[in-house]
This record gives structure tokens, C-alpha cells and sequence, in this order.
């Protein structure tokens, strides 16, 4: 079924950039009529399971507005086809009624016809009532998505290293990753087949309401202190190859990847300068201008930071100083939404470490 969804988003009409650049403008404003709406429900508490799920209620209608944003910018109703049920599957984990997400939607319409142009609104609402008049199907979907374990194939390495982030002990952990790296100096290896696939059992236990927010943020952060802490004690080869410059994305709080990528990069002979999380589109450009890299890689974790993406891209090819860099990208978006792939053709989308770090030899041998 979620084939054919996919399939019928393609019918939906392209949105005008000026439509999205004026759902862009009012999205804080949206969220607040529509948190406004959805309180003065009596029924409230029935849609969302209990009132102390409010916060996050609030959270997804936020979400919601970064998500489709993303949506209207690159027209990407494939991949909002494909993100639908996810969203169903979670928040249902977490006690909300399905009935919540139509009554949510029609309050956004209502937003919208208050907050936008007739003109943009009516561009915008065929993507809504799209979204509302396949509920149904959508329910249907979210309920035979099977619970997803990312490391019932893994190594036994993978489910300790899991174990030990998920308590918070930062010394097994850490313990964990330098045996590897002592056994075959692969941080790569270590990345891709260890901490990736701990992470992803973090993200679906999330995801299933086994773990809490916060048991989520410890474990990425005892994994960012191992990932650090073995940076700095290997740091490079001292030999230089050529010169990278890593970022997540613009409003991307998640920059795991990008740290592990480069890491992998510098033990391969590239001075990378890693940029972090969260910079503003214009900074990460002006960085670009000053350090000159060969390539650029971005990292993303959430759907609702591609439009970001695009606009990098489209900066830097117009750019010419820096149209001649070449751009990679990668990040668990791309893996679990392989629709987002086909909105960025023009670059080059990496499944992992070790691709990452092939892609950047053959551009440097180019």
C-alpha cells in the first residue's frame, strides 16, 4: 500500500516557491494557531492520551511546519508519502490516537486560511487534503510496520557498545572503541559496524517508546564523547592530501555523522575543517570561501532540514569561487526515506563511512 501512496503523491501539483516561501514566512505563526486550536478541544485528552503529552504535541506541530516546509520548497510529495507513517507509528507509541493527526490537519488549513494569501493558501491545501483523505490508508500502513532492530544482524561488539551509551558508561564505551581501532586502525570499521548500528537501535527504541528523550540524548552524547575522545588520539597521518570541509546542515542539531566522517577523513590524509551542527546557510558558505576545500560533505538526520540542503547546494554552484567544489551528502535521512534521494541527483549521496571516504579518493585522483 505505501507503494501505491507513493505513487499517487506524484499527482499532486507542484507548489509555487512564492506559496512556500509564504508558508516558510508564517510557519511560527501556524504552529501557534494551531497549538491555540487543538487546546480548546474538549476531546483533547482523548487524542493525545493524557494532558501531560501537551509539550509534545506542541513538538510535532513545530516538526510539522520544518517538515513541510521542506515539502512545499522541493515539491518532495514522494517523500512525504513515505514520512506519514513513520509519524503515525511513533506518536501512536506514545499514546496519541490516530483520530489526532486529521483533526490536526484540518486545524492547519484553518491556520492557513488565516495566516496566508488566498492565493498561497489555495496553492498549499490540495497537499493537505491529500494528506487527510488518505488517513485511513496511512492507519493502515503505520499499523503493519514491524518494530525495526538494527542490531539483530550486528556484531557482538555492536549490542555492548549499545549496552554501555544506553547506562552512560563512557569508560566501556570508550574501551570498546579503541580495542577496535587497536586491532586494525579502521575508525571507519569501528563507525560503520559498531557505533552506527547502536545508534540506529537508539533511534528505533526512541522511535518505539522504549527509551525516553533524554535516555536518547545520553547515548548520543556518551557516543559523541567516544567518537572525540578517539579523534584526538588519532588524530591524522600528518601527511595532507587535500583539503574537506564537514557540516550538518543548517538547523540540524544531530552532527554525529559528521564528526565520525571526519575523523575517517584525516586517518585517510585529508585536513578536514568540521564545521559541527546548527550553522547559519551563509556562514557554512563563507567558510567554504575562505578555506577553499575540494569537497564539501553534509550531514543530515531529520527530513526537515533537505530544503536547507538544496539551498547550500544551489549557493555553491552559482557561487564562482566555489562552483568547482564538489558536494557530498549522507545521514540516516537518506537511509531510512530513500525518496529524499532523488530531490538531490546533482550530488553525490553516500551510504557510509567507507563510501564516504572512497568518493573522497576518487575526486582527489580525478
Amino acid at each position: 500500500m505505501i507503494r501505491e501512496l507513493i505513487s499517487e503523491s506524484e499527482l499532486l501539483p507542484a507548489i509555487p516557491t512564492e506559496a512556500a516561501k509564504a508558508f516558510d514566512a508564517r510557519k511560527g505563526l501556524l504552529v501557534e494557531r494551531v497549538n491555540q486550536a487543538l487546546a480548546a478541544r474538549n476531546d483533547l485528552e482523548r487524542l493525545i492520551g493524557k494532558m501531560d503529552a501537551v509539550e509534545m504535541m506542541h513538538d510535532n506541530h513545530r516538526n510539522h511546519a520544518m517538515f513541510l516546509t521542506t515539502v512545499l520548497y522541493l515539491s518532495a510529495f514522494r517523500l512525504l508519502a513515505s514520512v506519514i507513517p513513520w509519524v503515525y507509528l511513533t506518536y501512536r507509541n506514545y499514546g496519541f490516537s490516530f483520530d489526532y493527526f486529521p483533526v490536526a490537519l484540518n486545524a492547519w488549513k484553518a491556520a492557513m486560511k488565516i495566516e496566508l494569501s488566498e492565493l498561497d493558501a489555495a496553492a498549499v491545501f490540495p497537499v493537505y487534503d491529500w494528506m487527510i483523505e488518505r488517513h485511513d490508508r496511512f492507519v493502515c500502513v503505520a499499523e503493519n510496520i514491524t518494530g525495526d532492530e538494527p542490531l539483530a544482524e550486528s556484531n557482538e561488539n555492536a549490542h555492548k557498545f549499545y549496552q554501555a551509551i544506553v547506562r552512560k558508561d563512557i569508560n566501556e564505551a570508550l574501551k570498546i572503541g579503541e580495542n577496535e581501532l587497536a586491532r586494525d586502525f579502521r575508525p571507519d570499521r569501528f563507525y560503520q559496524y559498531t557505533l552506527k548500528p547502536a545508534m540506529y537501535q537508539v533511534g528505533s527504541h526512541w522511535q518505539q517508546g522504549k527509551l525516553s528523550v533524554a535516555e536518547e540524548h545520553i547515548a548520543t552524547s556518551v557516543a559523541q564523547t567516544v567518537v572525540s575522545t578517539l579523534h584526538l588520539r588519532n588524530p591524522g597521518t600528518g601527511r595532507v592530501v587535500g583539503k574537506a570541509m564537514i557540516a550538518a546542515v543548517a538547523g540540524e542539531l544531530h552532527d554525529l555523522g559528521a564528526r565520525m566522517i571526519s575523523h575517517s577523513l584525516a586517518l585517510s590524509g585529508w585536513e578536514v575543517t568540521c564545521l559541527g551542527a546548527n550553522l547559519p546557510i551563509m556562514t557554512i558558505v563563507e567558510t567554504a570561501r575562505k578555506i577553499r576545500p575540494n569537497f564539501a560533505g553534509f550531514s543530515l538526520t531529520m527530513p526537515y532540514h533537505l530544503h536547507y540542503l538544496r539551498k547550500i547546494i544551489d549557493i555553491f554552484k552559482a557561487d564562482p569561487v566555489l562552483c568547482g567544489v564538489s558536494i557530498m551528502a549522507g545521514g540516516s535521512v537518506f537511509c531510512l526515506f530513500p525518496e529524499a534521494r532523488g530531490y538531490f541527483t546533482d550530488i553525490a549521496i553516500i551510504n557510509d563511512i567507507a563510501a564516504a571516504v572512497q568518493k573522497a579518493g576518487e575526486w582527489q585522483n580525478a
